[in-house]
C-alpha cells in the first residue's frame, strides 16, 4: 500500500483538516492582496491620466487667455510705444503660446532696447522687462545728428537737434543703427564718452564740447566756456574742480567768460571769451 502524500504537513498531522483549512485560506487571502494591491495601482494610474488630462484641458481654457499686457523698465519709450514696437497682443494662450521668443526678437531689433524679457504673470498676464539704452550726446552729421549712448552705440539719426550735449571734432566714416560709429579717430571718441560719462556723475552738463587731440572746450552756456586738455578736464571733473569754481561764478551771477584749467590743478578765469 502506497504512503499518503503529507502535502507539506508533518507526517503526524496527515489527518489535521483544520490545518489544511487554514493554509488554503491562507493562500486565498495572499491572492486577494495581490488583485486588491493590483486594482489600486490600476485606480492610481487611471486617475493620474484623469488628472492630467484635465488639467491640460484647464490650461488651454479661457482662464489662461492673455487679457493684459504690462511693461517694466521703460523711461525713453512709453509703455504703449514698448507694446506696438513688440508686437504683442492679449488673446493667446499665456502658457503654450505667448511670442515670448518673437516678442524679444522684436524689440531687440530696436537701437534703444539694450535687452529684453517676457515672462508670464499668472493667470492671464504677459509681462515685457526692457533694459533701454540711455541718450548721451549728438553728433553733427551733414545735415543730421547722430544720437549715441555711452558705448557709441548709434540710437537715432534725425535732422532735428536735440537737447543733448553737442560734440564737434568728431569725423565719422560709416554708421548704422544699433552699432557703434566708425570714426576717423577711435581715441577721439573714447575720450568724449569719457568727458561725458564724468560730467554726469558730477553732476553738470554741457551744452557743446569741441573735441581735439590737444584742447578741448566744454560750453556750460554759449558764453561760458571751459578750457582744457583731456587730462586736465577729466582731473577737474573727478575732484569737483570745475563744480566749485562754477558754484562761485554763479553765486556772483557770471555766466560768461573763459574758464582754463592748467596741469597742476590750477584754474584762471577771464570775463573774456
Amino acid at each position: 500500500m502506497s504512503e499518503k502524500k503529507s502535502y507539506g504537513l508533518p507526517k503526524e498531522d496527515y489527518y489535521n483538516i483544520d490545518e489544511l483549512r487554514a493554509r488554503g485560506e491562507q493562500r486565498k487571502a495572499k491572492r486577494l492582496a495581490k488583485q486588491k494591491k493590483a486594482r489600486r495601482r490600476f485606480i492610481g494610474v487611471i486617475s493620474t491620466i484623469v488628472i492630467i488630462v484635465g488639467l491640460f484641458a484647464f490650461s488651454l481654457s479661457s482662464f489662461f487667455t492673455v487679457d493684459s499686457l504690462e511693461v517694466r523698465g521703460n523711461s525713453h519709450f512709453t509703455t504703449e510705444e514698448i507694446i506696438n514696437i513688440s508686437h504683442a497682443s492679449p488673446g493667446k494662450n499665456l502658457i503654450y503660446n505667448p511670442n515670448k521668443t518673437e516678442i524679444t526678437k522684436y524689440l531687440e531689433n530696436n537701437p534703444y532696447i539694450k535687452k529684453a524679457k517676457v515672462t508670464r504673470g499668472f493667470p492671464s498676464t504677459l509681462i515685457i522687462t526692457v533694459e533701454e539704452r540711455k541718450q548721451l550726446c549728438a553728433i553733427k552729421y551733414d545735415d543730421d545728428y547722430l544720437i549715441i549712448d555711452k558705448d557709441g552705440i548709434l540710437l537715432k539719426k534725425t535732422p532735428q537737434k536735440p537737447k543733448l550735449t553737442l560734440v564737434k571734432g568728431i569725423i565719422v566714416k560709416k554708421i548704422e543703427l544699433g552699432e557703434t560709429i566708425e570714426v576717423k579717430d577711435e581715441t577721439i571718441l573714447k575720450q568724449t564718452l569719457t568727458v561725458l560719462d564724468k560730467m554726469i556723475k558730477g553732476d553738470l552738463y554741457f551744452v557743446k564740447l569741441e573735441m581735439s587731440d590737444q584742447i578741448i572746450k566744454a560750453y556750460i552756456y554759449d558764453s561760458l566756456i571751459v578750457k582744457a586738455t583731456f587730462k586736465q578736464l577729466t582731473e577737474a571733473l573727478e575732484k569737483n574742480r570745475l563744480h566749485a569754481i562754477l558754484e562761485r561764478l554763479f553765486d556772483e551771477r557770471i555766466k560768461r567768460g573763459t574758464i582754463t584749467f592748467t596741469d597742476d590743478g590750477f584754474a584762471s578765469y577771464e570775463p573774456q571769451l
